[in-house]
């Protein structure tokens, strides 16, 4: 049977297994046993009437979750200070006096991705309450300020979009296996079809893959370059596409980068968020609203597969060490992902609440056989510029 059948049958059979909690919020698709490394920033919230809710810390099922009341004034605060979510980032350098950031606002979701303006939760679930057919209903929030998809457990399948589906691969870090059914994603707007000619585009002005802007071809080796997705039509629905995949306005997107891989050419173990431990950069790493501004997300796409090699190698993944000395070792530590076998590979190098993932290191394993071209969307936890306050629905039905 097709892996992708497999995959929708097991998430149809987890949905109707699973069904309702209580008559109350649907909290199956959200709530973990236990808790990740990365996950602490995440908090599912059941919201019972206008103006209380439960709240299972950490995305944690639990027969005992926190309690809060509100009033219509004080959403923020009473949930700020039962979940003690801290407003800065900050780090010490060695040797380098200490450096601090202001996180952007922590952000609540409705269950389908409806991201409500802070100071606006409180209003917006008074509206909702008022009907007559108000249920209770699950918001998901995280002290980061950006959507991030829960791990569950390794093995999880997730239907997020009509064809698409995420398959846990690890919690820790946050890594997802990406399926998309071609026939049923495209009528969704969302298929490999978008990233048909990016191999065509990127031949014209492909160079030596760059690190903070030096050719270093013993740690990196392949060629790459970059297209704004105003490029053509199709990369304007890709932006907007992936922007739907990973619940996050698209303005937070880089351009695309298309990178080759020949026979021998590889990418040693290394993290896509900047360490400022490493580089104590305030201004670098703050964007004009004056927030905390880091990748938070990597949706790699596999444009065309090689014969063998050229797998992504997690080495961390699970909680393992940093692979000193073998950063191109591609074994069975961690997790490796097989170009052949997915249509991308999503993982988070921020945590939930902001704060840079240290297991999100891969590597890009040498190919041994035929050509690997790929292309990475870096996804922004906040945009360069002031953000679009039409994308946060101030009256958003839950």
């Amino acid at each position: 049977m097709h892996l992708l059948r497999v995959l929708a049958l097991c998430y149809r059979w987890v949905t109707f297994a699973l069904g309702e909690d209580d008559g109350e919020c649907n909290l199956k698709p959200w709530l973990s046993d236990g808790l990740a490394a990365g996950e602490e920033g995440f908090h599912v919230v059941c919201v019972r009437t206008s103006s209380s809710a439960h709240i299972y810390k950490g995305g944690v099922a639990t027969p005992s979750p926190l309690k809060v009341d509100w009033e219509a004034a004080s959403f923020r605060k009473e949930i700020t200070r039962l979940l003690n979510i801290e407003d800065t980032i900050k780090y010490d350098p060695p040797g380098h006096k200490s450096v601090q950031w202001r996180k952007q606002p922590w952000t609540v979701f409705t269950s389908k991705g409806k991201e409500l303006r802070p100071g606006s939760e409180a209003k917006v679930l008074s509206k909702n309450f008022a009907k007559l057919d108000a249920k209770p209903t699950v918001l998901l929030l995280f002290e980061g300020g950006a959507w991030r998809w829960p791990t569950i457990h390794v093995g999880y399948v997730r239907r997020v979009l009509p064809g698409v589906f995420l398959r846990t691969v690890s919690r820790v870090p946050a890594l997802f296996e990406v399926f998309i059914e071609a026939k049923e994603g495209e009528e969704a707007g969302i298929s490999p079809g978008l990233l048909s000619n990016a191999i065509e585009l990127a031949q014209k002005s492909l160079g030596p893959s760059m690190t903070e802007g030096k050719v270093i071809k013993t740690m990196r080796s392949s060629d790459q370059t970059f297209l704004p997705y105003d490029k053509n039509d199709k990369l304007k629905e890709l932006q907007t596409a992936t922007g739907q995949l990973l619940r996050a306005p698209h303005e937070n997107l880089e351009h695309l980068q298309v990178l080759r891989y020949q026979k021998g050419q590889h990418y040693d173990a290394h993290r896509d968020y900047w360490d400022p431990r490493e580089f104590p950069d305030v201004p670098r790493f703050t964007n004009a609203e004056g927030y905390w501004h880091q990748r938070h997300a990597t949706l790699l796409w596999y444009l065309s597969p090689p014969q063998e090699g050229g797998e992504t190698w997690f080495p961390r993944a699970h909680g393992g060490p940093v692979p000193y000395g073998e950063w191109t070792a591609c074994d069975e530590r961690g997790a490796k992902v097989t170009p052949a076998n997915v249509t991308a590979v999503l993982f988070y190098s921020l945590k939930a609440d902001g704060d840079i993932d240290e297991f999100s290191w891969h590597c890009g394993c040498p190919v041994k056989k035929g050509i690997k071209w790929a292309a990475n969307s870096w996804l922004r936890n906040s945009p360069p510029g002031s953000r679009d306050k039409n994308r946060r629905a101030l009256n958003a039905e839950l």
